[in-house]
């Protein structure tokens, strides 16, 4: 009897693998079966039998078109692949234009700053006329090269300069880019169910943000900080309102737009250092960890609960043929 208990529920905790939707068809048919077969004394599944388990989970996970839920997630992660290429390319264009067009004292400084903009910009310019031709996998190659010489070029030694703001949103949104095209139908997806009104709003946005902050923050920093802040919360807010899609979009944005506002809101002296020191970026100390590492943090655990929660979450029961219980 105990044998059997054990064996029960170690079943149970590989079904627990499957959606809940299909839990709650064919859970319980499924368990008979599975301890019917089972030889008499067994205590755990067998190694070709669990693995047969997962696969069968996985594949109707996978599965198009599982649910209003799954396809929310699926259209929000596609609309993101178009909009937050746009986005950012937009953001840093605009800031970056004014510096070359501005006449340089120095050519030499000059012609420094048209080559870091052109390694910033450069790369997202590339994706976003990528997924705007459905160009999903080019795309994929770009951002994740971009993403590889970012990481090669501070991982060969200790550059804690780079954990800031600005550096970090350059790099998570490119993780997050690479994420959403490989995850979702790609771009394909995202152009079919976007309109003009989503372009329009990421282009004011962007606009409104790249503004305020390369010509008013100098003057106003006050005044700017609110309006970066309104300006994001605004965006995400009316992304959400859009559509169920909307509201998955605006989950994903808004992990990149912690980070352009956290440049922003946070002075470097209340993270424990200070701008001027010489080789310092003025992010380095706990406190910098805290701000720019705790949010990835919180958004993997969060993702976490949610998929135990919605696997584990009981509906109604309903009826199909039991030939479609694995599939």
């Amino acid at each position: 009897m105990n044998a059997a208990r054990g064996l029960e529920g170690r079943y149970r905790r590989l079904l627990a693998l499957y959606p809940a939707e299909h839990r709650a068809r064919h859970e319980e048919e499924m368990l008979g079966v599975l301890m019917t077969a089972a030889p008499a004394g067994q205590r755990r599944p067998r190694l070709a039998e669990s693995a047969a388990l997962i696969r069968g989970a996985v594949r109707i996970w996978l599965r198009p078109g599982r649910g209003s839920a799954f396809q929310s997630w699926q259209d929000g992660l596609a609309a993101v692949s178009v909009l937050l290429p746009l986005l950012l390319a937009t953001y840093w264009a605009i800031g970056q234009l004014d510096e070359l067009f501005t006449p340089a004292v120095n050519p030499q400084m000059f012609h420094a700053f048209a080559v870091s903009d052109a390694r910033t910009t450069g790369p997202w310019l590339i994706v976003a006329v990528l997924v705007l031709f459905r160009l999903r996998w080019a795309a994929v190659v770009v951002a994740a090269g971009a993403l590889i010489a970012t990481t090669l070029g501070t991982a060969t030694e200790l550059n804690l300069s780079f954990i800031r703001p600005p550096s970090m949103l350059y790099a998570v949104g490119l993780g997050l880019e690479i994420t959403v095209l490989v995850a979702s139908s790609g771009p394909r997806r995202g152009r079919a169910i976007l309109d003009w009104k989503h372009y329009l709003l990421a282009g004011v946005v962007a606009v409104a943000i790249s503004w305020v902050s390369n010509w008013l923050w100098v003057a106003h920093q006050v005044v700017s900080d609110a309006i970066i802040i309104a300006a994001v919360a605004a965006g995400l807010a009316l992304l959400a309102a859009s559509s169920p899609y909307g509201r998955r979009s605006a989950a994903l944005l808004l992990i990149p737009g912690y980070y352009l506002a956290l440049g922003f809101v946070v002075a470097p002296s209340m993270t424990g250092a200070t701008p001027f020191d010489s080789g310092t970026s003025g992010w380095e100390g706990l406190p910098r960890i805290m701000l720019t590492c705790g949010p990835l943090a919180i958004a993997v655990s969060v993702a976490i609960i949610m998929a135990v929660r919605y696997t584990r979450r009981p509906l109604p029961a309903a009826h199909q043929p039991p030939d479609q219980m694995f599939s």
